[in-house]
């Protein structure tokens, strides 16, 4: 490049005659810079301002964007701190009733502490009247009536404690094999000689040493419960059938009983303490038998359930685990 008049130019130049003797001589030409420089100034000055706006776009749109994104952050926030309120109500609301449970199964416990005493008092002093030999026949009417109502009593008392003890979770289960056939063969026996027993006839289906996982006394009270309404609940001329069987790892004990059926209104609440049925009955009971044997089912393992109460048939199903090895000489019957 070469400056003619204060201008830049481009130059270009050949030599003509690079073989010949004479004088070299040159081809020359000469371009001006002044339109492409100006031209490029332009550019720069255009490129420069494009990247400006291009800079100031970029920021408005990411201020746009970011105060989108920002809505739905700020209603997340929004939303965990009413989560976190609403848990800490539920938590507080979970405690305050565990403590209202406490507070119930102590009072439960502590009434029913209380009531043994008094109890066993009165059942001492009408039994200790009931042998004098100077009253006359309705008295000794009234006071045998008395002395089984305190026994009655003496069982409410002590299903109050049990349920008390696992509402505490404080009862445990010292599980060993238990041969349930032998229970129930036991309770059969003594079904008859309770008092106010109907005239039913019994049927049994039962295999000779069914051994199941768990605690003696707690599976002969389940048995208990569940002969005692079979027979409470039963019509004159009535039936019995007593049934079990082992089914994979479960042994499945039913229990079914003629008479007056269950309102279907009524099966998801015959479990619950203090349920009374509504049938039209003379029949006394506390309200406590299922809910304890229930309990006292999950407890081993197991379950107990109402299969059906219909057409003058009502029947239990009471479910334990098989024990895991019997005791020496007895025979697992299949």
């Amino acid at each position: 490049t070469v400056t003619l008049n204060n201008a830049p130019e481009l130059l270009f130049y050949k030599r003509l005659n690079p073989s010949s003797l004479f004088p070299p001589a040159y081809e020359i030409c000469v371009y001006p810079l002044a339109d492409s420089m100006a031209q490029l100034h332009r550019l720069r000055w255009q490129i420069g301002g494009a990247s400006v706006l291009l800079l100031l776009g970029g920021l408005v749109a990411s201020r746009f964007v970011a105060a989108r994104l920002a809505v739905p952050v700020e209603k997340l926030a929004l939303d965990s701190e009413e989560n976190r309120e609403q848990r800490k109500r539920v938590e507080t609301a979970l405690a305050s009733t565990s403590e209202k449970l406490k507070r119930s199964a102590r009072y439960s416990a502590d009434a029913s502490h209380q009531l043994k005493s008094p109890v066993t008092l009165l059942r001492a002093g009408i039994e200790g009247l009931l042998s004098r030999e100077d009253f006359k026949r309705e008295i000794y009417e009234e006071l045998s009536a008395l002395l089984h109502q305190t026994h009655r009593l003496s069982g409410v008392i002590d299903d109050l404690l049990l349920l008390s003890r696992m509402d505490a979770g404080h009862l445990e289960l010292e599980s060993q094999p238990v041969n349930l056939s032998q229970i129930i063969e036991e309770w059969l026996d003594d079904l008859g000689a309770l008092p106010d027993s109907p005239d039913v006839k019994i049927e049994r289906d039962l295999p000779i040493d069914l051994y199941i996982a768990g605690e003696k006394r707690y599976t002969s009270l389940i048995v208990q419960n569940l002969l005692e309404n079979a027979r409470r609940y039963n019509r004159p001329d009535g039936l019995i059938r007593v049934t079990a069987h082992r089914e994979r790892t479960e042994i499945v004990l039913a229990i079914g009983n003629t008479g007056r059926s269950i309102p279907c209104d009524e099966h998801e609440h015959i479990f619950e303490r203090f349920h009374h049925r509504s049938t039209a009955s003379d029949v006394s009971s506390h309200g406590l038998g299922l809910n304890l044997a229930r309990n006292l089912a999950r407890l081993h393992g197991g379950d107990l359930r109402l299969v059906r109460s219909e057409n003058d048939w009502t029947e239990f199903e009471a479910r334990f685990p098989i024990a895991a090895q019997a005791p020496d000489g007895a025979g697992q019957t299949t």
